[in-house]
């Protein structure tokens, strides 16, 4: 599994603070750098603004961590992927399945 690990990325976590208004600023920060195996899933296509807008979601595999936040985002170069799902896929605590969608910027 090491070998295909290739893919340098930053795990982001998301910490809510309280504004002036009542309500809450999400700041996204930086809980640590992993090595992952990242591929491609699917691309779909949606009008958004009056243009189409291409969604795509890649599945990313990384070493098992205790400490994963629930919120969670990751930085692969200038792409942002906000992560929709993580799982043990055979309960032995060796790597995370993670499907991510690629947010617009």
């Amino acid at each position: 599994m090491i070998g295909r690990l290739s893919t340098r990325l930053g795990l982001y976590a998301a910490a809510e603070q309280a504004d002036d208004l009542g309500g809450v600023t999400v700041q996204w920060n930086l809980v640590s750098d992993l090595w992952a195996a990242l591929t491609p899933r699917a691309a779909t296509e949606r009008g958004e603004a009056g243009r189409a807008a291409v969604l795509q979601t890649y599945k990313v595999v990384i070493r098992h961590r205790d400490d994963f936040p629930e919120r969670a985002r990751l930085l692969w170069g200038e792409r942002i992927l906000r992560v929709i799902a993580a799982s043990d896929p055979d309960n032995r605590r060796e790597r995370l399945h993670l499907i991510c969608e690629e947010e617009a910027q």
